[in-house]
């Protein structure tokens, strides 16, 4: 959801400074296994309406050169110099600033003002994102996954075992989503509950970025997924 918010924010500088002499090129290093998968990668570019080169960094040895352990992370090079690196969203204006500087060009910018974007922290699930999750809901807490005793933590996500599977956790802003997949890539139908509210079906199948909610308000709500067997739940991003 990071790199996503971001790319809106690359398309409006990229459609004005390209023909000033701005190349865009996205690095893309696979974050997970299914990340990795090419049939994947086009898929994503197609539904984002990405038209930028990719370099898919498979074994991350182009942002170790970089010295970028954190994504997204914008990266300005000319002449053959790193004139301008920021880790993390924002900093757009900067950006658009060092742009102009060195494309030597005199041009009304797009950003006069720094655009605001979210910053609620993404929520993991795997072991190696370090997700914490835990058995017992007596007190939720945000940043937390609670879950009956019909999931397990993998490596990479959360798998539920059984169908009626149950995952519950508290939410931040308006709209909320998850990467999530089938884990067999056969359609599975999830049910959402929120505030102790069945609102809506959700099907699953490929592994991809889902919305799970948008409300008008952005009160902390109580967000509970009712899975059957093999669903595959990665992170949870707020907006």
């Amino acid at each position: 959801m990071n790199c996503l918010r971001s790319l809106e924010y690359i398309k409006r500088i990229n459609k004005k400074y390209k023909k000033f002499g701005l190349e865009t090129i996205i690095i893309h290093p696979p974050e997970w296994e299914f990340e990795k998968n090419k049939n994947n990668i086009k898929s994503a570019l197609k539904k984002y309406n990405i038209k930028f080169r990719i370099k898919i960094d498979k074994d991350r040895k182009i942002i170790r050169k970089f010295n970028v352990n954190f994504w997204p992370t914008q990266i300005l090079v000319h002449g053959n110099k790193l004139v301008y690196k920021h880790a993390g969203e924002g900093n757009y204006k900067k950006l658009e600033e060092s742009l102009i500087k060195h494309l030597e060009i005199n041009i009304k910018k797009i950003f006069n003002n720094e655009p605001k974007y979210t910053k609620i922290p993404t929520i993991y699930c795997g072991k190696r994102t370090k997700g914490l999750i835990s058995k017992s809901n007596k007190e939720l807490k945000f940043g937390t996954v609670y879950t009956d005793k019909n999931w397990v933590q993998k490596d990479e996500y959360l798998q539920s075992l059984a169908d009626n599977s149950s995952l519950t956790m508290l939410t931040k802003g308006t709209i909320a989503n998850f990467v999530a997949k089938s884990i067999n890539n056969k359609s599975i139908k999830i049910k959402i509950i929120l505030n102790n509210k069945l609102i809506k079906g959700l099907v699953i199948n490929k592994p991809q970025l889902y919305q799970i909610i948008k409300s008008k308000n952005s009160a902390q709500k109580q967000l509970t997924i009712i899975a059957p067997e093999n669903l595959a739940v990665y992170s949870f991003s707020f907006q």
